[in-house]
């Protein structure tokens, strides 16, 4: 039996292509030629080479990128995700609008120096995690995200225990079976490389635009309008 992952119906369809999923975001890249990217691209090799690669729906290399400061989600306007002062019903446009703006009035950290920090695997997807490579960065970061949530006027949940990470892959199927044991034996391969990586140095954060979860833009991009009913 064929058991999908969180995010098939949500952000992928079944077959792993993307769904329409729009949102805007803070990010830092993991810029091709950087250690951080070279480590990556070995794990994605390491993913490929395991016979799970069909249970996976692997992340485009050059969409590699550390979240910072999460912003709004077309499909997720509840009270915990959205904030008082923006309608729920607003069109993307004014959704942008409303958090470049917000995102603005903070001064945006600099490029961010980060460990590896493991791996995770869950139902919905698989993470490289990241923590700030000393408490300088981390406090650096922390102020941002304080200040960003506090000027959008949201602080979503979890924020104070948000967990820094690079997003491999998302789940298509659930791995049962022989794929089961060669995911668990995936983990501790690229946990132990992971683990012994050196800090690297990410792109200096900055607001994105996204239609779905392959491709991330710094411009504003053209959205896809419909009516909402708040």
């Amino acid at each position: 039996m064929t058991l999908y992952g969180e995010q098939i119906g949500k952000k992928f369809e079944p077959d792993g292509s993307p769904r329409w999923y729009p949102g805007n975001t803070v990010i830092a890249d993991v810029t091709a030629g950087s250690s951080g990217y070279v480590a990556m691209t070995r794990v994605r090799e390491m993913a490929l080479a395991s016979g799970i690669g069909d249970t996976l729906i692997l992340l485009p290399e050059d969409s590699y990128h550390m979240t910072v400061l999460r912003g709004l989600n077309d499909q997720v306007r509840t009270d915990a995700f959205w904030p008082a002062a923006l309608p729920k019903d607003a069109p993307m446009s004014a959704v942008d609008d409303y958090v470049s703006r917000a995102v603005a009035r903070v001064p945006m950290p600099g490029p961010a120096r980060m460990r590896f920090a493991g791996v995770r695997v869950d139902a919905a997807d698989f993470r490289v995690l990241l923590a700030p490579a000393d408490e300088a960065q981390a406090q650096e970061l922390q102020r941002f995200r304080d200040l960003g949530a506090a000027s959008i006027g949201l602080f979503l949940p979890g924020h104070a225990e948000y967990g820094y990470h690079i997003t491999l892959a998302y789940i298509r199927t659930i791995a049962q079976g022989d794929q089961a044991r060669r995911l668990e034996a995936l983990l501790s391969d690229m946990e132990g490389f992971l683990l012994s990586q050196p800090p690297f140095e990410t792109s200096a954060p900055y607001m994105a635009y996204y239609n779905d979860m392959l491709a991330f833009s710094a411009q504003r991009i053209s959205r896809r309008e419909r009516k909402w009913d708040p």
